[in-house]
């Protein structure tokens, strides 16, 4: 993320990701990606790993101040509303922040957690996530993925997410 000094969320249609991205990189407005997340489907009968949004309808734009500003970033296609604090203020801060800078360094690319079972707290052990601690909600056997509810105060509390193994918490 060197060079940015700002990171933003836009929330945009479903499915219009890559759109909104590919608009901010034409209008030189920063580098902008979405989370993807490994998900593996069957096949042929067999598993093959596929990817699928992460946060569907996310979009997160890296930008020099100047670059792009609230009222250019609504004005794009498919964009609903650019996320802001209660302060007003657009740019990502604290976790929320940590967050955009884990998914930069992935390049937008998440492989496999590892999970328990519904109604453990668990730690991630994996990942990008891995200091994260939250409750498993739900779990899909068939397509082998984990929702989680996690200890966060940020702006994403709950996330769905491929799954192995994670580390249980006492107590």
């Amino acid at each position: 993320m060197d060079g940015y000094d700002c990171v933003r969320c836009l929330f945009c249609a479903v499915g219009s990701e890559q759109t909104v991205v590919r608009q901010v990189r034409e209008r030189g407005w920063g580098s902008a990606l979405f989370a993807q997340r490994v998900r593996p489907v069957m096949r042929d009968h067999r598993w093959v790993d596929t990817l699928a949004p992460l946060l569907p309808g996310y979009v997160f734009v890296y930008s020099r101040w100047g670059e792009a500003c609230y009222d250019d970033l609504l004005r794009l296609d498919h964009v609903l509303r650019v996320l802001r604090y209660e302060s007003g203020e657009d740019c990502l801060a604290g976790q929320d922040l940590a967050f955009a800078e884990w998914i930069w360094r992935m390049e937008g690319r998440i492989g496999r957690l590892k999970a328990v079972q519904a109604g453990d707290r668990i730690r991630i052990v994996d990942g990008v996530f891995s200091q994260l601690q939250g409750t498993i909600l739900r779990m899909d056997r068939r397509r082998r993925t984990v929702h989680v509810a996690l200890d966060t105060h940020g702006a994403i509390r709950q996330i769905w997410l491929a799954y192995e193994i994670v580390e249980k918490l006492d107590g």
